[in-house]
């Protein structure tokens, strides 16, 4: 068990070292406003190099409980930057969708010029919505953390209040993101998105699963925590399985979404752009 844990670390550490120039180079090359989600990403891959090395400290010398109890706070609230890069993902593909200057909505069908489309741009109320999930997003965070310092406690009392704690953050993970994914989906279905813009749908859309699962996981480790799913002698196996290797392919995604996706110029649309959106306006 600690060989298979130890070596899933080393795994994981390498990995994550890897993706990390490649989101730093994505934050540079989208600009610092349009780039949040990818800064996001950037704190999730150093929580998770920490994580690992932390990880990896803590097989190499198990009487040392703290290399351990940190690995595994960091691995738990590493899911709140993960979601925040699709928040900020989402948002952006809110703020580039063109608007009409003069048009229609009737009968679920834009007029934007002289075309018209068979939806609807994306509602001032998504919109808010998207940026509302913030605020428990950011308190499942702090919970994430208060636990997992109870729950490393020698204390039974510390630890009973640890795992309340644990709960109640992943619970409230796992309620935040079944929202953003469904504001996901409402966008897919309900509305016009800017065409040159589509390969980050595309990208939230294919993440979403890989994101359920990882979350299902977490929820399972803090709930049932025993067997497989026990936080401290799990198996590592199905750590690798719904855990790690769910999170790098969801930021895998997000990696190719940010090389596809256009560099929006500050003084107007890039010079890619330009033809496709002359379509839309």
């Amino acid at each position: 068990m600690g060989t298979a844990r130890l070596s899933v670390a080393i795994a994981e550490f390498i990995i994550y070292c890897l993706l990390f120039p490649n989101v730093i180079y994505l934050t540079y090359r989208h600009g610092i406003y349009r780039a949040i989600g990818f800064f996001s990403l950037c704190v999730f891959c150093t929580l998770r190099i920490a994580a690992a090395g932390l990880g990896i400290a803590s097989e190499n010398n198990r009487r040392n409980r703290e290399n351990f109890v940190w690995s595994e706070i960091l691995g738990s609230v590493g899911i709140g930057p993960l979601l925040l890069t699709g928040f900020y993902l989402l948002i952006r593909l809110y703020d580039l969708t063109p608007q009409p200057a003069v048009g229609s909505c009737e009968s679920g069908k834009l007029t934007v010029g002289s075309r018209t489309l068979n939806s609807r741009p994306p509602s001032l109320g998504r919109h808010r919505a998207i940026q509302a999930l913030h605020i428990p997003n950011t308190i499942a965070l702090a919970l994430a953390v208060i636990g997992g310092v109870d729950l490393s406690s020698f204390s039974p009392s510390q630890q009973a209040h640890g795992k309340w704690f644990s709960q109640a953050g992943i619970s409230m993970f796992m309620a935040v993101f079944l929202l953003y994914a469904t504001l996901c989906v409402i966008t897919a279905v309900v509305d016009s998105i800017d065409p040159v813009e589509k390969c980050i749908l595309i990208g939230l859309l294919a993440a979403t699963p890989f994101l359920f699962i990882r979350m299902l996981y977490a929820m399972l480790a803090v709930f049932r925590d025993r067997g497989k799913f026990a936080i401290l002698n799990g198996s590592a196996t199905t750590q690798l399985g719904m855990g790690i290797l769910q999170e790098i392919i969801v930021v895998l995604i997000y990696v190719a979404t940010g090389f596809i996706a256009p560099v929006e110029k500050k003084d107007g649309p890039s010079v890619e752009e330009q033809p496709m959106r002359a379509i839309v306006s």
